[in-house]
C-alpha cells in the first residue's frame, strides 16, 4: 500500500491533465507551459537538487553501461523485428524501435524516483537524463536517415556528411539542453562551497514546488492529442518491450555488474518507465509508425502505473 500512496498521485495529475484538456487542445495550446517546465522549472529543481545534495566519493559509471547496453540491444531487437515481421523499412521501423525502448525520464521519472526511492537518487536519475536523449535521439536518426527520405525532407542518405551533421546535432543540443544545463549548474555550485542569499533560495524554493505537478499535467493534456487506433500486435509488442523487456534487461545486468543496490534501483525503474513522448514526436517528424508509436505512448504510460509499482514492490524484497 505505501508503494501506490507513493506513486498514485503522480499518475492522478497525469491522469487530470489528460482529463481535463479540451480534445481541440492543439501542441501550440499548450507550448507555454511546455516552455516553462521543461525549459526552467525542472533545470531550477534539478540544480537546487544537485546543488545541495551530499554528493558520493565514488560516481559508478559501469551504471551507465548497466543501463544503455540492453536499452540499444532491445532498440536493435524491436528493429529487427518490425522489419522482418512486420515488414517496415528503415525510417518505419527506427522509429518503432525507439517507441520500445525510450523512456519518460524527466516528466514521469524525476516525480516517480523522487517519491519511491528518494532525492539521492536523483543523481544517478540525472546521468541518465544528462545523455538519455543525445544516445536514443542520435541512433533514431542514424538509422532513420540511412534509410528512406523523411517525408519532411532530411538529410540524404549514403553520404558521409550525414554522421557528421548528425554527431555536430546532438552534440549542441546537449549544449542548450535546459535540463543539462540545470543538471550540470547544480554539480558544479556544490562543489564551489558557495551559498545562495536567502531571498534567492526561496524563489527557487516556489519555482521547484511547481516543476513536478505542472510537468505531470502537461504530460497528460499533451496525451490528449493520442488515440487507441489499432495496430494491435505492434501495439502489444512496444508496450511489452518497454513495460516489461527493458527493465528485466537492466535489472540482469545490474545484477551482474553488482551495482549498489540504490544505484540498481534506479536503472531498473528508470526502464519501466512508460514510452516517452518524444517517441511520438520522432514518429511525427518522419511520418513514420506514428499510429503505432502513439497509441503505445499512450497506453503504456497508463498501464505503467501496475507495472512501475510491481517492478518497486519487486525491489523492495529481499532478493
Amino acid at each position: 500500500m505505501a508503494l501506490i500512496a507513493a506513486i498514485l498521485p503522480i499518475f492522478a495529475v497525469v491522469a487530470l491533465g489528460y482529463l481535463l484538456t479540451p480534445r481541440s487542445t492543439s501542441v501550440r495550446d499548450i507550448s507555454g507551459l511546455n516552455w516553462y517546465v521543461f525549459a526552467f522549472a525542472l533545470p531550477v529543481l534539478l540544480f537546487d537538487a544537485m546543488g545541495h545534495m551530499e554528493l558520493p566519493e565514488r560516481i559508478h559509471w559501469t551504471f551507465l553501461v548497466g543501463y544503455f547496453l540492453p536499452t540499444l540491444l532491445l532498440f536493435g531487437s524491436c528493429l529487427i523485428v518490425s522489419m522482418r515481421v512486420f515488414r517496415y523499412n528503415r525510417v518505419q521501423a527506427a522509429v518503432f524501435a525507439m517507441g520500445g525502448s525510450y523512456s519518460n525520464m524527466v516528466a514521469i521519472g524525476l516525480p516517480v524516483v523522487a517519491a519511491a526511492l528518494n532525492q539521492a537518487a536523483l543523481l544517478p536519475l540525472g546521468m541518465l537524463v544528462a545523455v538519455h536523449s543525445a544516445i536514443m535521439f542520435s541512433i533514431t536518426t542514424a538509422f532513420a536517415e540511412s534509410g528512406n527520405k523523411p517525408a519532411g525532407g532530411g538529410i540524404p542518405d549514403g553520404n558521409s556528411s550525414v554522421k557528421s551533421a548528425v554527431v555536430l546535432r546532438t552534440v549542441r543540443g546537449m549544449a542548450h539542453n535546459p535540463i543539462v544545463l540545470g543538471l550540470v549548474a547544480g554539480v558544479v555550485f556544490n562543489r564551489s562551497g558557495l551559498t545562495l542569499p536567502p531571498p534567492v533560495l526561496s524563489t527557487i524554493t516556489l519555482i521547484r514546488g511547481s516543476a513536478l505537478p505542472v510537468a505531470l499535467f502537461v504530460t497528460g493534456a499533451s496525451l490528449k492529442q493520442y488515440a487507441v487506433v489499432g495496430h494491435g500486435r505492434e501495439v502489444a509488442l512496444l508496450i511489452v518491450a518497454k513495460l516489461m523487456l527493458h527493465p528485466l534487461l537492466v535489472w540482469l545486468l545490474v545484477w551482474l555488474l553488482r551495482l549498489p543496490a540504490a544505484w540498481a534501483a534506479v536503472a531498473v525503474v528508470t526502464a519501466a518507465l512508460p514510452t516517452g513522448i518524444n517517441a511520438s514526436v520522432f514518429a511525427r517528424k518522419y511520418d513514420a509508425s506514428v499510429a503505432q508509436v502513439a497509441t503505445a505512448t499512450l497506453l503504456s504510460t497508463a498501464i505503467s502505473l501496475a507495472t512501475l509499482t510491481a517492478v518497486l514492490w519487486f525491489l523492495a524484497g529481499p532478493h
